[in-house]
């Protein structure tokens, strides 16, 4: 899925440029709905480069029904070009595979994040949920890998507003590793690699995490707390207002109604 599998010959269904200033050369195949998307789907992936320490980001991969491959420079202020080629995906057939003890939900899904994470260059690998809730990781280091409720968010987010262009799966490859991405359902699965990864048979895995959990109900599992990055909740506002202060009130019929006696008047000597 890297650029490696671009050539000359390959068929493009797109190419585009989507420059600093915002403005578009080329086209997108898809009415400029991807080109404005990639904006945004590039500063989501450019934090999680910072989260997980691997640098600033250089390409954006993805796979589906098309392969997209986004080259990225960036400006001083942060601002990112977007070099884009779009080619046709041969159609995978996906897989039927049986966990021993697959009855077992949280068992299916923690055999599967640690498959994951024992693929060639990979670190850890985890599941999460809606409401960015950890529900399985794995790997190396995976239980205290900082900041995943963030990362794992993150992810989620650029893959649903890349789903409308036929992605499934994501690959965001900084300076010193890549953070791999795909949906499960609702959940998201996601995993860092830290050294050479084969993209192909990291596919190959995920079509086999995605057969072996699509009959569990992964929102059933509880937090795996151990894997979680626990964040302190922010304090609520109480939504209860205060009572207004009415100011006492003023004027000679009103003296004394505060209940404070006003200090008494000094007469000055007749005639003076």
């Amino acid at each position: 899925m890297s650029v490696e599998h671009i050539t000359p010959e390959t068929p493009r269904l797109a190419e585009f440029v989507v420059r600093a200033d915002g403005s578009v050369r080329g086209d997108d195949a898809s009415g400029g709905v991807l080109a404005a998307a990639l904006p945004y789907v590039g500063r989501l992936a450019r934090r999680v480069g910072e989260l997980v320490d691997a640098g600033d980001l250089r390409r954006i991969e993805t796979a589906g029904g098309v392969r997209l491959s986004v080259g990225l420079t960036w400006t001083p202020t942060g601002e990112g070009t977007y070099r884009a080629v779009m080619t046709q995906e041969t159609p995978r057939t996906p897989p039927n595979f049986m966990v021993v003890g697959g009855a077992d939900t949280a068992a299916a899904a923690h055999h599967c994040v640690r498959r994951v994470a024992s693929a060639e260059g990979v670190a850890w690998s985890t599941i999460m949920g809606p409401e960015s809730r950890i529900i399985a990781a794995g790997g190396e280091h995976a239980s205290e890998a900082g900041h995943l409720p963030e990362i794992g968010t993150r992810v989620l987010a650029l893959l649903r507003e890349l789903a409308p262009h036929r992605v499934s799966y994501v690959r965001l490859q900084f300076e010193a590793g890549a953070i791999l991405g795909a949906m499960i359902g609702r959940h998201c699965l996601f995993a860092f690699a830290d050294g050479v990864s084969d993209d192909d048979a990291l596919l190959a895995t995920i079509d086999e995490v995605r057969a072996i959990l699509a009959d569990h109900d992964l929102a059933a599992i509880p937090t795996d707390s151990p894997a979680t990055d626990v964040v302190e909740p922010t304090p609520e506002i109480s939504a209860t207002r205060p009572e207004p202060r009415t100011p006492p009130p003023v004027g000679a019929r009103y003296r004394g109604a505060s209940g404070a006696k006003a200090p008494p008047r000094r007469r000055r000597p007749f005639g003076r």
